[in-house]
């Protein structure tokens, strides 16, 4: 781990709840704040409070757990891919990007699989804003259906470092057919390059149900105001409502 990481701690999550312990307190003072006051008063943002995402999805979510990158919903685990979907708020002071997941899946007290993420949408998150993600599984489709999943993250700061992955702003996604395409534009003032990928989330009101994964073209190098296009088949994967992101790579340029 870099000394740029902000260490998150560890969620216990279960099928049917949610609890969290945290990883202890940073009780510098900020101002005649500890770190630890601030954090506790970061509220909750709407869903999409960073304005990246696409698509009709308005999902109302849990706040989570204070001052932390908190897990606030396990979606299904999809036993042939081995992903397990979950949907995360940030409850820190800032905001953040390169978000590292990994968890440990346990039944009956023992443990039965481990994985870790595949990225975050958006791939920068703000102070009280909500992110989605998965977790790849080497063993998914083993595993039994109590199996509860220990949570931990890593993050670093946002901003334009070629260690972080850059987020598009998601102008259009519209539902054609059995395909979901648009467009996104590099609106973060700095150079990006690709291979720029495409995520979406397709829920059942609230909830979190599938996601499709893609690439979005050309997938050259962008400068600020660079717009790409993408095309997801759903391969009649049901998604009336879904978000959509899409995100390249800063240069450092």
């Amino acid at each position: 781990m870099t000394n740029r990481k902000l260490a998150t701690g560890i969620m216990l999550c279960a099928a049917a709840a949610l609890t969290a312990c945290g990883s202890g307190d940073d009780n510098s003072n900020h101002g005649g704040e500890t770190r630890s006051e601030q954090e506790a008063n970061v509220a909750a943002q709407p869903y999409n409070a960073g304005g990246f995402l696409g698509g009709n999805a308005d999902p109302n979510l849990p706040e989570g757990e204070r001052g932390e990158v908190s897990v606030v919903q396990i979606g299904p685990l999809n036993k042939g891919s081995g992903t397990l979907l979950f949907a995360f708020r940030n409850n820190t002071n800032e905001e953040i990007a390169h978000i590292d997941w990994s968890a440990t899946a346990r039944s009956g007290g023992e443990v039965v699989g481990s994985g870790s993420s595949q990225g975050t949408s958006p791939v920068q998150v703000q102070p009280g804003e909500v992110g989605f993600s998965y977790i790849y599984f080497d063993n998914g489709e083993a595993l039994p259906d109590d199996t509860e999943y220990e949570f931990s993250s890593d993050s670093a700061p946002a901003g334009p470092s070629f260690y972080n992955t850059a987020p598009f702003t998601v102008t259009e996604a519209n539902l054609v057919g059995d395909a979901i395409v648009g467009s996104a534009t590099n609106e973060t003032g700095n150079k990006v390059s690709g291979p720029y990928s495409v995520s979406i989330y397709c829920f059942e009101g609230d909830d979190l149900v599938s996601d499709i994964k893609t690439f979005a073209s050309p997938d050259g190098d962008l400068e600020d105001g660079g717009t790409t296009s993408f095309s997801a088949n759903l391969y009649s994967t049901p998604c009336e409502t879904y978000s959509v992101g899409v995100s390249g790579y800063f240069t450092g340029d």
